[in-house]
């Protein structure tokens, strides 16, 4: 069955929140799983914001490379605003569970632990996290399949095509700039983050980055 792009939720029924799980869920034993993530920008550079963390059957996706971010995607990538994203995926079929990490943004070097459980069908996993000082640059997971003893997966950044890179401070909240919700619209795909170019305000000295972003694991 192919998975429900997050992007039509507006037109979601009432009828179509009664849709069922997976079968035979019920009768598949929860489980509780540690989600480890490790901020692996350097000193000083990106802080990753509270991550969105959600837990979906295969029915669900919330975001992919090549795809156009939706509004809840756009908002955490552009403003760390998981508020959107909580509204919109709770109670929206194929996701068990959706909340903010707890424990505020994680700075450089540091690593946040977090709890989630699945079940039945329930075993994907998906993560979103902003790189703070940037226009629209996040990390995360994208529908990971937890199973076995888990996995541990280094993530590289992602720009969610929302907003133009151009690193003017008048474009990008906390900490570096302050500004937040005040867009430079793009309309392009999610795709890899070229890193902090220098093209405007921003130091790449000081806020760039090489290599992977994030070390996530997820263990039980």
């Amino acid at each position: 069955m192919p998975r429900i792009a997050l992007s039509a939720l507006v037109f979601l029924t009432a009828a179509a929140l009664l849709i069922p799980s997976a079968s035979g869920s019920s009768k598949r034993k929860a489980r509780t799983w540690q989600v480890t993530i490790t901020n692996l920008t350097p000193a000083g550079s990106q802080p990753l914001s509270p991550p969105l963390l959600v837990v979906h059957s295969n029915r669900a996706d919330v975001w992919s490379p090549g795809t156009i971010a939706t509004h809840p995607v756009a908002a955490i990538a552009e403003d760390a605003n998981n508020a959107p994203a909580e509204s919109a995926l709770t109670g929206y079929p194929g996701v068990l569970s959706v909340e903010t990490g707890a424990g505020g943004p994680i700075p450089p070097g540091e690593t946040h632990t977090f709890t989630v459980r699945t079940r039945g069908g329930f075993d994907r996993l998906t993560v979103l996290t902003m790189l703070v000082n940037t226009n629209d640059g996040f990390t995360g997971l994208d529908s990971l399949h937890v199973h076995g003893r888990g996995s541990t997966r280094s993530t590289n950044a992602y720009d969610a095509g929302s907003e133009r890179n151009n690193e003017q401070r008048a474009y990008i909240p906390r900490p570096c700039c302050g500004n937040h919700f005040v867009r430079d619209p793009e309309g392009a795909l999610i795709r890899m983050h070229e890193g902090i170019t220098g093209r405007g305000e921003l130091d790449p000295t000081v806020y760039g980055w090489t290599g992977p972003v994030a070390r996530i694991q997820v263990s039980r």
